[in-house]
């Protein structure tokens, strides 16, 4: 059997504030109790299996989230595959199967608003009772507030949708950021002057379309847009598509660290290619007065 666990349950999108004083929470609970802090996560979001048309923009996708989850000492993650047999286990068979046995939990945080199993019957009191039965502890967490707000995925994904990248860094924790794979786009940026990085899973960000400051690398400023690129080629998804300043390598394949520090303007369609390159002209200028480092 796996070692014993202390585990909380959840999608983490953005690993915000919130999530972060969850795991604080379960860490230290691990240690007082000599268990492995550990966190179980769901592939992909279920709403999407269940109702995609009311599915979120995501923050933050698997990987990002497994990098953010490790770097604050969680020592184990286990990812679930969500389809539809799965959504249809009863909340008892998922605390008994899945919670119990299969992880060996003996002691389970969860969050203040938490349900769980076919048609989400799970809460709080059933996982108190089956823990009673089957020999692990139930702990509930309390919601984290700042500024008078509960801190949450929503919440985060309504101020990144109005450009609010300043609060958004406040209830986040840090600046909005993801580390995603740099794919060949139409090389129309290098035809106009401009060269850029296409950015790969980008369609459904939480971002408003716009204009951003942005840092690379933690070393390189860089402007980015995220839209439909109205003027060049009117895309029918989002794409983000970064220019990086004072910088000319090759980038195909590569990883590449993303931090938007501001907005700088919404995204309109242009009369000429020229007057879209005296206005990316005017974007670099505006992002080197605000953030240069």
């Amino acid at each position: 059997m796996n070692n014993p666990r202390a585990l909380v349950v959840g999608n983490f999108d953005g690993v915000h504030l919130g999530h972060q004083h969850l795991l604080k929470s379960l860490i230290q609970k691990s240690k007082e109790k000599n268990l492995i802090p550990s966190v179980m996560m769901f592939n992909p979001h279920p709403l999407y299996v269940l109702e995609k048309d009311y599915a979120p923009c995501l923050l933050s996708t698997i990987e990002e989230r497994v990098y953010h989850i490790k770097s604050l000492g969680i020592e184990d993650i286990t990812l679930i595959e969500f389809n539809k047999e799965f959504s249809q286990m009863s909340a008892k068979d998922f605390l008994k199967h899945i919670v119990y046995e299969k992880l060996n939990t003996k002691l389970l945080i969860v969050g203040y608003d938490w349900r769980y199993g076919a048609k989400r019957e799970g809460e709080f009191e059933l996982a108190k009772e089956m823990g009673e039965v089957l020999g692990f502890e139930v702990i509930p967490s309390t919601p984290y507030m700042v500024n008078g707000h509960i801190i949450s995925s929503t919440l985060i994904r309504r101020l990144l949708k109005e450009g609010n990248l300043k609060d958004a860094k406040t209830y986040l924790g840090r600046d909005y950021n993801i580390r995603r794979r740099v794919i060949r786009g139409k090389s129309l940026g290098s035809k106009i002057g401009f060269p850029t990085a296409n950015i790969e899973d980008t369609s459904n960000m939480c971002l408003k379309e716009g204009v951003y400051a942005v840092r690379v690398e933690d070393k390189y400023l860089g402007v980015a847009n995220y839209g439909k690129r109205p003027t060049v080629d009117n895309t029918l998804e989002n794409i983000l598509e970064v220019h990086i300043l004072d910088f000319n390598k090759n980038l195909y394949g590569n990883y590449l660290n993303i931090s938007f520090l501001g907005f700088l303007r919404e995204e309109k369609k242009f009369d000429s290619i020229g007057t879209l390159k005296s206005q990316i002209q005017e974007d670099i200028k505006k992002a080197k007065e605000l953030f240069s480092f």
